[in-house]
This record gives structure tokens, sequence and C-alpha cells, in this order.
């Protein structure tokens, strides 16, 4: 079969299709559909969840086929669909996580069901919205998630807590709700992100500048995140897109307080502003670069407080936080806020797409500049072969040594391969971006 040419010529969809053929590379097929090896190290590992694993690169499919109208592409998808149908069944508890839980597979579902005739998929979404419910329980005046700690293999903690943040808690699983309910896809999605939201007004801490959250209480070990996937920035962008939906006050207030934090934390760079990501070793100035701990996350709570107040001044901190980026140097400079990781979770593919949202959203220059920066950073990194186009990175700071080449969306080259559609799409003056649940930049694709 003939690879799509597209009508305006571009080198970023070169790359993007060298990501769909080393990725298709690691394609497994079953007798029910397919799924991907993990990483070019590991091509008998088989992941599904949204993070790292086939529910991801389903989405990349689907970007592709939004972009070019290849039906290959939505067979590719379609197929990795069926198989997570069959997976799907055998699961019991998940987290309450959105990119590893429930709610990461009614996303994929839900964006399948809008472009295939298969009505399974439909039915899968609203099925994995009931269900992370069904696994909540009773938290004062709301509902939360008793679940394993995170990150065990890193902390050397174990044991149960309520999560609260975005990544990892009940403030991911209030934004699922949040999608699932603009989306049509359960009937009492809002009510339950309400729920939500009830639950995080209660735990919230006074903090200098306002209120925070942490990533669970009882932290056994030294930890304070204010930025986006962790901590304050991710809860109070919850709260500010629940306070949208519903129209209550004092989720905005809490949001509202939560920013003040935020602001609190921030640190002068350059002729902008960073806030620190604070970690085991105790460095007060620890700054992260990427969607998880830094601009491209947390600049999504100023955003979206912008957007819910039209109030000018969270636009400014917005900018305020793209400033304090520009003067870390990234992508060129790694070290400084950025590792040996292109993925967009942490560093390069995260960091392009929040150039494309700004750029669209300011038509500054600047910001398009960074995305091509990013995408020049990207294609010197690749790894050519025969397969096509990988990326061998270090998913984790702490473990600057193990390197995979993964092909996940958050983590891998579905990530990398979907930031250069959305590059080439808007080179082209198209629209083609799927926003993922945490992401305020639906309007702009």
């Amino acid at each position: 079969m003939n690879e799509y040419t597209p009508e305006y010529p571009s080198e970023y969809w070169d790359i993007a299709l060298g990501a769909e053929r080393w990725i298709d590379s690691l394609r497994h097929d079953t007798e029910h559909g397919s799924m991907w090896g993990l990483a070019e190290e590991k091509p008998d590992t088989y992941v599904a969840n949204l993070y790292t694993g086939s529910a991801g690169i389903t989405i990349f499919y689907l970007e592709l086929f939004d972009a070019t109208g290849e039906t290959r592409y939505l067979e590719r998808a379609e197929a990795g669909g069926e198989e997570l149908l069959q997976r799907i069944q055998t699961y019991g508890t998940l987290p309450c996580a959105p990119m590893g839980g429930w709610l990461g597979y009614m996303f994929a579902f839900a964006e399948l069901g809008r472009r295939s005739s298969n009505p399974a998929f439909s039915k899968a979404a609203a099925d994995c919205v009931q269900r992370q419910r069904d696994q909540a329980e009773p938290a004062g005046a709301g509902i939360g998630w008793i679940q394993e700690m995170p990150y065990a293999d890193l902390t050397g903690h174990s044991g149960t807590r309520e999560i609260y943040d975005v990544a990892e808690g009940a403030a991911g699983a209030g934004l699922g709700f949040l999608y699932a309910h603009e989306h049509g896809v359960h009937e009492h999605a809002q009510s339950w992100a309400e729920a939500v939201g009830e639950r995080l007004l209660e735990v919230a801490e006074p903090a200098e500048g306002g209120l925070r959250w942490q990533l669970m209480d009882d932290i056994p070990w030294p930890f304070d995140a204010p930025n986006f996937a962790h901590g304050t920035a991710g809860v109070a962008y919850f709260l500010t897109r629940l306070f949208d939906a519903c129209g209550d006050q004092r989720f905005l207030h809490a949001a509202i307080a939560g920013a003040g934090h935020v602001q609190a934390m921030a640190v002068p760079v350059g002729d902008g502003c960073l806030v620190p990501h604070i970690l085991d070793d105790g460095k007060p100035d620890r700054f992260y670069l990427g969607v998880c701990h830094g601009p491209p996350g947390t600049a999504r709570l100023f955003y979206a407080l912008s957007q819910a107040t039209r109030d000018p001044q969270w636009m400014s901190w917005t900018k305020q936080l793209n400033a304090g980026l520009f003067a870390m140097g990234a992508p060129e400079e790694r070290g400084r806020g950025f590792w040996n990781n292109i993925s967009q979770c942490c560093c390069d593919a995260g960091l392009g797409d929040h150039a494309i949202a700004m750029y669209r959203i300011t038509g500054e220059d600047k910001y398009l500049d960074l995305a091509r920066r990013v995408a020049a950073e990207l294609k010197q990194r690749a790894l050519e072969t025969a397969k096509g186009l990988s990326w061998p990175q270090a998913e984790h700071r702490s473990q600057p040594d193990f390197i995979l080449a993964q092909t996940g969306y958050m983590q891998g080259a579905a990530g990398v391969g979907s930031f250069f559609v959305h590059l080439a799409m808007l080179q082209a003056d198209k629209p083609a971006y799927i926003p993922f649940v945490d992401s305020p930049y639906g309007q702009l694709g």
C-alpha cells in the first residue's frame, strides 16, 4: 500500500510517518486485534494503558486518520481497540489515574466510538466510567479512592493512601468524569465530578498565598510538588474546569486560592518565573520544563482561569511562566529542566505541543519558533533504521541510565509522532488535535 502523500509538502509528515512505521514494526496481531510491544528492548512486553501502552498508540492512529482520511489508520486504531475490549474484561480494580486506569480506557474507547461504526467502543467507554465510579468510596462530603501509593519502585515506600492529584488521583478522575459529561459518555458523570470536587475542597490545606493540595496525606518521604501532575496547580485546574461545568463559585474560589499558592512558590527566572519541583533531595531550585512539573502543565491552570474569569492577570501569569521557560534554553540545553527524555509527559514533545497551543492562542511568532526548534531537536535525536524512526530515552530523571526506545504516547514514539502531526497541520492551517482529558485546548483543534 502506498504511503500517504499530503497535499502540502512537509518534512514534519515524514517524521510522523517514520514514527508510525517503527511503531508498526512492534505490532503483535492477536485473535481479537492488535497490541504493540512496549519498547525495542522489550518487544514481547505488552502494556494496554493510555500512558505507555496500546490505548495511547490507538489515539496516535486516530490522529493520523483525522489528518489524512486514510482508512488504514482507522483500521489500525480499531484493531487496537478490539484487543483492548478483550483485555479490560479480565481487569479488576484499576487506579483512578486517567492515564493508567479505567478513565484512560474510557477516553480511548470514546474517541474510537466517535469515528468507528462499531458500537461496542462507545458502550465500553460508558462501562469504564461506571467501573471507575464503582471503585470510589464515600469520603467526607464527596468521594475518593484509596489505592496503592504511586512510585513504590522509585521511593521504596509502599502502602495505601487516598490520592488527590491529577496524575494519579482524584483530580485526574474528576477530569475524566468531566470529559465523559462533555462528550455524552455517561449521564451521571458531571454529578460524580462534583462529588470529587466536594472532597477536594475538604482536604485543601492553608498555605502561603492561598491553598495547596498535596499528592496524598501523610507522605512518607520529603516531597512538595506545587506544579501540575502531583500537586496544587493540577487540582486547582480541575476545580476551574468543574466551575465551568456546574457554575458553583466555591470551586472557582478554591481554584483561585490554589493559583495564589502556586504564584507564591514561583521564583524569578530570566524575564519571567518558574515554580520549583521539590524532590526528596530537598533542592528548592529544581525546575522541570515538561507537562508534568513545568510551564506546559502549570500554565494550564492560569490559562483555564483566564477563560473562566476573563481576568487578564491570569493570561499574564501564563506568559510569565513561558518567559521563564524560554530563559532555560530548552530544548537545546539539556539538564536545566530537560534530560535524556523526548516525550509528551516530561520533555520535548510535550513542550512542542504547548508551544503550538500558545501560538494558536496568541499568534506570537516566538511560540511557532519554539515549536520548530523542538521539531529540529527531535529530528536530530531520532534513531533512524530500516524500520522507521525511534527515540531511545530515559523515562525517569532519577534513572538516567535506564534507556528504552518506547512506543507509547506519553512516553515514546506515538506521542512524538502526534506532535509532528500537530505541527504539520498547523503549517497547513488545518485543525488536527485530539485533546486528552487534562487538556484545556480542545477549542484550538
